[in-house]
């Protein structure tokens, strides 16, 4: 009896591997090439011709202050939005494995948002938000300008973090609720005989034994923030008021697309992936022994 299947020609793995190889190559390798091939080199808007200008454009854009404004609010929305996701998921978790009536259904009932895509989630808060037709408007009634996103830079950063999080919610709430059920029963059990409350077996026994989920959650939501954010950041404040939410992944589209300036937001394109690499690998150095990850 044969331990493993074998394909009777060599190239039929790799006939079969070949659309997603394709896919691959076409969606990300291909234009992960180009934006590095153009970001050293000064190209027409539209296209045709290209001029050598070796790191010419890096200069320009680090020199450029909105560049650094952009960033600033990259980091912003990034943290906030990866501190608000885990703790509400954690928290979320927590309650759905606790011995409730009903747990099963709010099981699926958190996992349903993270089927709604980001720009349609975007289109519901931007009413839900709005601070004269929406349900804000009541506040804004009672307490006039207590809630101005769109002339206020801060509370529109408010609204993205608060939106971003909510897509991230659903797939932390998976991760996490995955992750309590590998706490043996046994150890909750014998926290409980000794007097331990829901509270102290979870800060005691379930957390830590959860922290390697958690830090695998974190480094999936920050490169989230950094690249699947544009959908919403569209939708609800278009990198305004006063560039306030013009995070990285926004900046680039509107440099390219309708500066038409297609070296600089290629350079910004390379930019923030090396920022991405720096920040998992920061990740990875400073938390990773902590929280019991193996690499």
């Amino acid at each position: 009896m044969k331990s493993s299947a074998m394909f009777q020609h060599r190239w039929m793995p790799l006939a079969l591997a070949a659309p997603q190889l394709i896919i691959v190559f076409l969606f990300f390798f291909w234009p992960a090439w180009k934006a590095i091939w153009w970001s050293f080199h000064l190209v027409r808007p539209f296209g045709n011709d290209s001029v050598f200008v070796s790191v010419k454009n890096y200069l320009r854009i680090l020199g450029d202050d909105s560049f650094y404004s952009s960033l600033q609010a990259t980091l912003i929305f990034t943290a906030g939005s990866l501190v608000l996701a885990i703790f509400i998921a954690i928290v979320l978790a927590a309650c759905a494995e606790l011995n409730l009536r009903g747990r099963k259904i709010f099981r699926h009932l958190f996992i349903w948002p993270y089927a709604v895509a980001g720009a349609a989630l975007g289109v519901i808060l931007k009413f839900v938000m709005n601070p004269v037709l929406g349900p804000m408007a009541i506040l804004n009634g009672i307490w006039p300008g207590f809630w101005t996103p769109h002339i206020n830079g801060s509370e529109a950063m408010l609204m993205l973090i608060f939106a971003f999080a909510w897509t991230q919610v659903p797939f932390n709430f998976v991760i996490f609720v995955a992750a309590l059920q590998t706490v043996p029963d046994d150890y909750l059990a014998a926290a409980a005989i000794d007097g331990a409350g829901p509270m102290r077996r979870f800060f005691d026994i379930q957390l830590p034994l959860i922290a390697p989920f958690v830090f695998f959650a974190a480094v999936i939501n920050v490169i989230e923030a950094f690249t699947h954010s544009f959908g919403l950041i569209d939708t609800l404040t278009q990198g305004g008021p006063g560039g306030a939410t013009n995070i990285l992944v926004y900046k680039i589209f509107s440099d390219g697309f309708v500066g038409l300036d297609l070296s600089g937001s290629s350079t910004l394109s390379v930019i923030m992936m090396l920022c991405l690499v720096v920040l998992t690998t920061l990740q990875f150095l400073f938390f990773s022994d902590r929280m019991g990850y193996e690499r």
